[in-house]
């Protein structure tokens, strides 16, 4: 019983450990995923306000070809980009953390 119970101790204090260990070295994205996810996230806003300043967007943001999505700038920590809505000449601006988060989705581009 006195080995069980060291063995789980061993267990719980290693396991935790190694969580944390696997969840800190996720990296950065790239431009290309910074689109991808700039993509992703356009769809996710035409049927669901997530919470930006753009709010949630209108149809027409579904068939946007990720082509018409662009890095306009990449600062350290995070990418700016420009979705251009071409059936109604707007665009979006997005600002995307290196670590893959949206931080902000706005029509006009105030950093």
């Amino acid at each position: 019983m006195k080995n069980f119970l060291r063995t789980l101790l061993l267990l719980t204090i290693i396991t935790p450990a190694s969580m944390v260990l696997a969840h800190s070295n996720h990296g950065t994205i790239d431009a290309q995923s910074a689109i991808q996810i700039a993509s992703k996230s356009i769809q996710q806003m035409t049927f669901k306000d997530l919470g930006y300043q753009a709010g949630k967007l209108d149809a027409s943001w579904k068939s946007v070809p990720i082509e018409d999505i662009e890095v306009i700038d990449s600062k350290e920590g995070f990418y700016v980009l420009r979705a251009a809505n071409k059936s109604t000449n707007k665009s979006l601006y997005l600002k995307i953390s290196v670590t893959g988060k949206v931080l902000k989705a706005r029509e006009n581009n105030e950093d």
